[in-house]
């Protein structure tokens, strides 16, 4: 153990498990996990607790910690300790002076600290706004993000703070996951002789560090250290607030509610299953190669693509499974399966889709397209002679080569996008076709290759066909609590509202009750007309 000289009674520890580990739940928590969480915090040795945001209102859905209320607040200001601070952070990028005193303006005497989260080039701007905050009465902290980018110029990027005296705490952010103890250590106590406030750190754990690396900080001459429950927050995670409690209540002799934590935990690995945040390969990799963790972290939770696409991409490599695909095959347009159709049925995986499958059957292929844009969806049907099948990413490295080969016998062909793909994601099997979705949709990318969403497959291939009607069953939207579910919620919905952008674009309905913004169609009363 190092030497108990590392912790003070000057050390602090800031939680913003709330705040932070909204990245994963939308910034959305149980009641009673709010409850139990605050209960807890107040028992513990915690100096600080961060919950979440103030912000303007975005356009995708953020919950309650993203835009807290003041009687939000105030409710947790009342279960904390008197001795222990509330704090909220801010994204500079969405305030100015203006916004700032409107959002402070209903909360003094109830928040204590106001943080900002700082890229270097923006720190004159910070300290501006930081300025503001402590004229409004409150301290104020600022973290200064990326630091394996400008350790080495530690003296340049953090001058502006040698004459600041009313700043509450700088905190150096290892953002990347990547720094290695003896650089934390050196940074610290750069910042220590440049800076004449508390400096502290807030780690992140992509390569295992966060708790070594936060020692250190400590060590170097850092008074306060940032840390979530288990680890929760954006990609990989940070700092275990249980083991830095741990080793608080063993080094210092302070007391720990270890049965109250215990209980905690259990609820926190409910949390940790559904939204499965920590280390990964592709993660190690960005950490330790200086890359942002944040574009792993998109590409990851949509589970469209096989981990060595990941870390291929993260090393600017297009050639993953042995080589790239940049085969062109025949205009689905032009396929006689589906030149002439009148309606296009697209089949998404949800669960109207399974309820649906008898009822599609009487559809007549010589008028209809059934399309299948879920792997899943194919499982729901006795028969899909005459069915095609749209694939995104690597989807059909989910099923073994048996079930591929035989499911290729059944279909009538296959639907992918353009060159260039990821060698692995087009059957060897079976009639394949293409469309081109770049066209009417803003596509995601990875590694400089286009890789569309299963609905914007669906979708294109009904428009280059001259489809008159779309009906979507099985896209009910996703009801889960996790992030991936509101990263494909917010896909899906963005997709289609492009869609509907479009002058001249065919009938778009749901055939069953759906969350997004469709006009609804009963299948049933289509099926007693046929």
């Amino acid at each position: 153990m190092m030497q108990m000289k590392t912790l003070s009674n000057q050390t602090k520890l800031l939680d913003c498990t709330l705040r932070d580990g909204g990245y994963y739940t939308q910034w959305e928590f149980d009641p009673d996990f709010v409850e139990e969480y605050l209960q807890l915090v107040a028992r513990s040795p915690i100096h600080d607790v961060e919950i979440g945001y103030r912000s303007p209102e975005k356009d995708s859905y953020f919950g309650r910690f993203f835009y807290l209320s003041r009687q939000e607040l105030l409710e947790a200001k009342q279960r904390l300790r008197a001795n222990q601070r509330l704090g909220l952070m801010f994204n500079l990028k969405d305030v100015d002076e203006e916004r700032i005193d409107f959002f402070l303006g209903d909360i003094a005497g109830i928040v204590d600290l106001i943080r900002f989260a700082v890229a270097p080039g923006e720190i004159s701007r910070a300290l501006r706004l930081h300025q503001r905050v402590v004229e409004h009465g409150f301290a104020c902290g600022l973290n200064i993000m990326h630091l394996s980018k400008w350790s080495r110029k530690i003296d340049d990027v953090l001058a502006p703070f040698a004459g600041v005296n009313d700043l509450d705490c700088l905190a150096l952010v290892d953002s990347y996951g990547g720094c290695f103890p003896d650089e934390v250590g050196a940074a610290i106590s750069r910042a220590c002789a440049i800076f004449p406030g508390d400096v502290g750190f807030h780690g992140h754990d992509n390569a295992g560090l966060a708790f070594a690396n936060s020692l250190r900080a400590l060590q170097a001459g850092a008074r306060s250290v940032d840390a979530t429950f288990m680890g929760m927050g954006r990609g990989a995670g940070n700092l275990k607030t249980e083991l830095m409690l741990t080793y608080v209540g063993i080094a210092t002799g302070t007391e720990i509610p270890y049965f109250e934590l215990s209980k905690f935990l259990d609820r926190m690995a409910n949390l940790h299953a559904v939204h499965q945040w920590g280390t990964s390969l592709p993660y190690m990799y960005s950490s330790l190669s200086g890359q942002e963790q944040g574009k792993v972290m998109d590409w990851l939770i949509k589970d469209r693509f096989d981990p060595s696409v990941v870390m291929g991409a993260l090393q600017d490599k297009l050639v993953v499974h042995g080589g790239s695909d940049d085969l062109s095959f025949a205009k689905f347009a032009d396929y006689p399966g589906a030149s002439g159709r009148r309606r296009f049925i697209l089949v998404g995986g949800g669960d109207s889709a399974r309820r649906a499958a008898s009822a599609i059957a009487h559809f007549d292929l010589d008028d209809t397209v059934i399309l299948h844009t879920s792997l899943k969806s194919t499982e729901f049907f006795d028969d899909l002679a005459g069915h095609c099948i749209a694939l995104s990413g690597h989807e059909i490295q989910k099923i073994p080569e048996s079930r591929l080969e035989a499911l290729a016998q059944r279909i009538a062909c296959w639907v992918v996008s353009p060159p260039p793909r990821f060698a692995g994601s087009v059957p060897g099997v079976g009639t394949v076709c293409q469309v081109n979705p770049a066209a009417l949709f803003l596509i995601s990318q990875i590694a400089g290759v286009f890789v569309p969403s299963p609905l914007q497959l669906g979708l294109s291939a009904a428009l280059e066909c001259g489809a008159e009607e779309v009906m979507l069953i099985g896209f009910d939207g996703y009801t889960g609590d996790g992030e991936s579910s509101h990263v494909k919620n917010d896909e899906n919905a963005t997709t289609i509202a492009e869609y509907f952008s479009v002058a001249n674009v065919p009938r778009l309905v749901s055939l069953a009750p759906t969350l997004y913004r469709i006009p609804v169609r009963s299948l049933h009363a289509m099926v007693q007309a046929c």
